[in-house]
């Protein structure tokens, strides 16, 4: 199948109705990162800082393309232009991502977009295409290389701050804070992450999708290290959920030795679904000298092949 990009001859005039419809559904259904998402935007022109107002956890890759691309049909031949480049960029795509949940739904979205694309006129060279096509998979890859050191350093920064403000903030401001920076490292490292969040009975910290797994985030800035009443009751809220829930327990202050061997110990019985980072291990995320995904693999690993709880990165 060809190559497809927008020319000169496709080029005038906002995005016809069709282009656009079957472009955000390849947003949908063929993407999976919202950085891919993000990087092909601003390859195609859109501006960071209009980027990142629809940038938003409650908006899906869906909402936050229809949004923009919206908006830039309201830009005069500018915004159509950042339009069109954002189809070429998409139908430089071969296939949906690996990681696509519904690969039929991603490959049909492809498709039907390079048929609406071929209809109007937007087809090029496919071996020029194909070049260009691994010059902006390369740039892409570099930008978003540079912008997570840009935004490690940030949080890195802030992190210091906060601990070096310990003494001065309270523990519910100081745990706010945390909940915050740790919400923007997932997302540093493409990781979809639901910041802090009540239900009817019960207050969550955090969540987000690993490996197929949902996991629930308690995150403690405290000094003292939690007893066995704390990690039994957050055991609890895990284990309330569907059996495809697992959890994350943060505490700054470490663990007690005792408390959580026998912890281990008792959990025997029912599902062992819990992993802990230490400060220790958050300090080294945040600055940077293990990747986030290499350590909850790391540990999860352990979790899973060893029944290992706490396993140093």
């Amino acid at each position: 199948m060809p190559t497809l990009r927008s020319n000169s001859q496709g080029s005038a005039g906002p995005l016809p109705t069709a282009i656009a419809r079957a472009a955000i559904a390849v947003c949908r259904d063929a993407l999976h990162w919202r950085d891919d998402l993000r990087a092909i935007f601003l390859a195609a022109g859109v501006q960071r800082s209009h980027y990142d107002r629809y940038d938003l956890p409650e908006l899906s890759k869906a909402k936050i393309a229809r949004a923009i691309l919206d908006d830039l049909g309201t830009l005069g031949s500018t915004g159509h232009s950042a339009q069109r480049k954002v189809v070429e960029e998409l139908c430089q795509m071969n296939r949906p991502h690996a990681d696509a949940p519904d690969q039929r739904a991603g490959t049909e979205a492809l498709a039907e977009l390079k048929r609406e694309a071929t209809a109007a006129r937007m087809l090029v060279n496919p071996e020029h295409a194909a070049t260009d096509a691994r010059k902006a998979a390369e740039k892409r890859r570099v930008q978003a290389i540079a912008e997570r050191r840009l935004i490690l350093g940030e949080l890195h920064t802030e992190f210091i701050a906060l601990v070096h403000q310990a003494n001065g903030q309270s523990v519910q401001g100081r745990g706010y804070d945390f909940e915050k920076i740790l919400a923007r490292l997932f997302k540093a490292h493409d990781l979809d992450y639901r910041p802090s969040y009540r239900t009817d009975r019960e207050q969550i910290d955090g969540s987000f999708h690993f490996r197929g797994f949902t996991y629930l985030v308690e995150a403690r800035w405290r000094a003292a290290q939690p007893d066995l009443g704390d990690l039994l009751d957050f055991k609890g809220k895990v284990d309330a959920k569907l059996d495809s829930t697992r959890g994350v327990f943060i505490s700054m202050a470490g663990f007690d030795p005792d408390v959580l061997d026998y912890f281990v110990r008792n959990s025997r019985g029912s599902r062992n679904n819990i992993i802990m980072f230490t400060g220790q291990d958050i300090s080294q995320l945040f600055e940077g000298n293990v990747g986030l995904v290499d350590a909850l693999t790391k540990k999860v690993d352990a979790a899973e092949q060893e029944g290992v709880a706490l396993c140093e990165l």
